[in-house]
C-alpha cells in the first residue's frame, strides 16, 4: 500500500489550464513575428518602388543631357494619379526615343494627383518641381520622391522654407577705382537745319458732272380681256380692276411643349487650394461647396483620392436639404510624406450631378 502511494506521488504531468495557457503565448509570439515579417516586407516593397522610380526619372535626366535633345524630344517621366501603380518613361533605350510602361511592386501605389516631369538638354524640368509620393496600402505610409526645378531627384527629403534659413551678412568692400568726370569733355556738334519743302500748288477747279434727267414710265392702255371684247377701253379697264377672292388657310393650334426639370448640380470654389506644412497661416485653407438645384435631403462626404491620408478634412454641414451650401476645411499634416498635389473628392449621397473636385497643394 505504502508502495503504490510513493509511485503515484512520483508521477509528473501537465493540467489542462497549463497547456492552454502555453498554446496562448505561442500563438501570440507567432502572430506577432509573422506581423513583423509582413510589416518588414512592405517596407522593402515601398523602398524599391521608390528607389526604382527615382533611378528612372535620374535616367531620363541623364539621356536628355547626352542626346543634347531638342525641342519635342526631351525625355521624360509621367504617373497617373492617385490609386494608380504604373508609369510611363520616354527616352532613348538603346533603339532611339520611345515609351515604356513600368509598374510599382503589388500593393504599392502612387499618393499624389498626376504629374508629368521633363528634362531639357541642360537637365532641367520644362515647369515646376514636382513631389511624386509612392505609398504603401497595407502600412498606410508614404515616401517622397522630389524632382527639383533644376533636375536633381532625392527621396525621403524635407526641404525648407527660404525664410527659415539665416541671412547671410554681406561686407560691403570699396573699390579703387576713380569715378570723377572724364577729361576732355566731349564737345556737342550742331546738327544741320533741314531746308524747307516747296509749298503745293492749289488743285484745279473740278468740272461738275451733269446729272442724268429720268426717263418717264409709259401708262399702260385698257386692253385687258374683262367682260368686254378688248377693243372698248372701258370694258378693258373693267376687266383690269376685278379682284380675286383669296381662300382662307385654317392655321393650325399650338401643341403644348414639356418643361424640362433643372438637373442637380454641384461646385466647390475655389477648386484648388495652396497649403504649408510650416507656415502657420497656410496650414489651412477653405473652399466652398454648394449645391444647386437640389431636391430632398443629400448627405455630403469629403475624401482624399487615393484613399490617401496626407490631409485633414472637415465640413461645415454634412447634411443639405434643396439647396445649400457646406464649407470644407482642409488641414495639412506634418512630414515628407504628405508633400505635394493631392485631390479631394467631394461628392453627395444621392449624387447630384458628378460631383466635386478640390486640387490641393502642399509645401513646406
Amino acid at each position: 500500500m505504502d508502495h503504490n502511494s510513493r509511485t503515484a506521488r512520483q508521477q509528473h504531468g501537465f493540467t489542462i489550464m497549463q497547456m492552454v495557457i502555453t498554446l496562448a503565448i505561442i500563438s501570440v509570439v507567432s502572430t506577432v513575428g509573422v506581423l513583423g515579417v509582413k510589416s518588414a516586407r512592405e517596407h522593402f516593397k515601398m523602398q524599391n518602388s521608390a528607389r526604382l522610380f527615382a533611378t528612372y526619372a535620374e535616367k531620363a535626366r541623364a539621356d536628355s543631357v547626352r542626346r543634347h535633345a531638342g525641342t519635342g524630344e526631351e525625355a521624360s517621366l509621367e504617373m497617373f494619379g492617385e490609386g494608380t501603380n504604373t508609369y510611363n518613361v520616354t527616352m532613348d533605350f538603346g533603339s532611339g526615343v520611345e515609351t515604356r510602361t513600368f509598374q510599382l511592386d503589388p500593393g504599392i501605389t502612387f499618393g499624389t494627383a498626376a504629374a508629368k516631369v521633363t528634362f531639357d538638354w541642360r537637365g532641367r524640368l520644362l515647369g515646376e518641381a514636382v513631389v511624386f509620393q509612392i505609398k504603401s496600402n497595407y502600412l498606410s505610409d508614404e515616401i517622397p520622391v522630389d524632382v527639383s526645378g533644376s533636375g536633381d531627384v532625392t527621396i525621403w527629403s524635407q526641404y525648407y522654407p527660404d525664410y527659415k534659413i539665416p541671412a547671410v551678412a554681406v561686407a560691403s568692400v570699396s573699390d579703387d577705382v576713380d569715378h570723377g568726370s572724364a577729361s576732355p569733355s566731349p564737345s556737342a556738334s550742331v546738327s544741320p537745319s533741314p531746308s524747307g519743302s516747296p509749298s503745293p500748288s492749289e488743285d484745279p477747279t473740278p468740272t461738275p458732272t451733269p446729272t442724268p434727267t429720268p426717263t418717264p414710265t409709259p401708262t399702260p392702255n385698257g386692253n385687258g380681256n374683262g367682260n368686254g371684247n378688248g377693243n372698248n377701253g372701258n370694258n378693258g379697264n373693267n376687266g383690269n380692276n376685278a379682284t380675286p377672292t383669296p381662300t382662307a388657310t385654317p392655321t393650325p393650334s399650338a401643341s403644348p411643349s414639356a418643361t424640362p426639370i433643372p438637373q442637380c448640380v454641384s461646385t466647390i470654389s475655389p477648386s484648388s487650394l495652396s497649403l504649408s506644412q510650416s507656415i502657420e497661416a497656410h496650414k489651412t485653407g477653405t473652399a466652398v461647396f454648394t449645391v444647386t438645384n437640389g431636391t430632398g435631403v443629400r448627405t455630403i462626404s469629403a475624401s482624399q483620392a487615393g484613399n490617401g491620408n496626407s490631409l485633414v478634412l472637415g465640413l461645415s454641414l454634412v447634411r443639405i436639404d434643396g439647396n445649400g451650401t457646406s464649407v470644407l476645411t482642409v488641414t495639412t499634416k506634418n512630414g515628407a510624406g504628405n508633400r505635394g498635389v493631392f485631390v479631394v473628392n467631394v461628392t453627395t449621397d444621392p449624387a447630384c450631378g458628378s460631383g466635386a473636385q478640390l486640387t490641393v497643394s502642399v509645401t513646406n
